[in-house]
């Protein structure tokens, strides 16, 4: 009563129950579609589609993008940690060809695996990608999970690595940050600042940008584009179908972006 009764003296009328509904509603839709008001709609639907039309001519061929096997799709996305795709290529065959399954690789000594991943390097890898076989097949039974939070409980196995899994293996819409992807979003889509200072937003704009049921193709595109088109030092700019919407278009060199 005290507070009704103050409201009144300075004139100020109490919410009524619709108003107080209506902003409850606002705050529900806002919270609902959080991901989308990171970007203005026409913005990411013109990047998607010249994304995917780029992806669909220029796209590489690589021998990962032919299966669907989460054995073989693991390999690769450790192989291709700090290791140039010319190099992984050859290596990813051999490797498949003497260890195919989880279960031969978790059956092999890690000595042996060590001495087939050379000369790769980063050798705590195939340590790493031999614990995740043999605890494959103690806690699942040789299939790999693909769920987010149970391919996080592997050692070895982080955020993008899980996010690569459940888009390549499984065909989820799940996002990806590696280094191509967080120069092509941060120049695009921000333009200042650090990338690397900005990862929470830019997981953001990974998942918001992926088109429903498409995140296989987007994924593999904004990884290709960022390897072939949007360069770390010589991007080509000028031949760059996202120029019209990129924020550090023309790229200068000297602006460590």
């Amino acid at each position: 009563m005290l507070v009704l009764r103050a409201q009144k003296d300075l004139h100020i009328m109490p919410r009524s129950k619709s108003r107080r509904k209506a902003s409850g509603s606002k705050a529900a839709e806002r919270r609902r579609t959080g991901r989308s008001s990171l970007l203005d709609a026409d913005l990411k639907r013109r990047f998607q589609r010249r994304l995917l039309k780029w992806y669909a001519e220029y796209g590489r061929d690589l021998p990962w993008r032919k299966t669907s096997d989460p054995y073989c799709i693991l390999v690769s996305e450790v192989m291709l940690q700090q290791t140039q795709v010319d190099r992984v290529i050859p290596k990813y065959h051999e490797f498949l060809e003497r260890y195919p399954t989880f279960e031969r690789l978790a059956e092999a000594p890690v000595e042996d695996v060590k001495k087939t991943w050379y000369p790769l390097g980063y050798n705590i890898r195939p340590v790493r990608l031999h614990g995740i076989a043999r605890e494959t097949l103690a806690r699942y039974g040789g299939t790999l999970p693909n769920e987010h939070e149970e391919l996080l409980s592997f050692k070895g196995i982080g955020r993008y690595t899980a996010g690569a899994i459940r888009s390549f293996a499984f065909k989820e819409d799940a996002p990806i940050l590696d280094t191509n992807v967080i120069r092509v979003l941060h120049r695009v889509f921000v333009g200042k600042g650090k990338p690397k200072a900005q990862k929470a937003k830019l997981w953001a704009l990974s998942e918001a940008l992926i088109p429903k049921g498409k995140g296989y193709d987007f994924n593999q595109a904004i990884m290709d584009f960022g390897a072939i088109v949007c360069t770390a030092r010589d991007p080509y700019c000028l031949l760059c179908p996202m120029k019209e919407l990129c924020k550090t278009y023309p790229f200068e060199r000297n602006d460590n972006k």
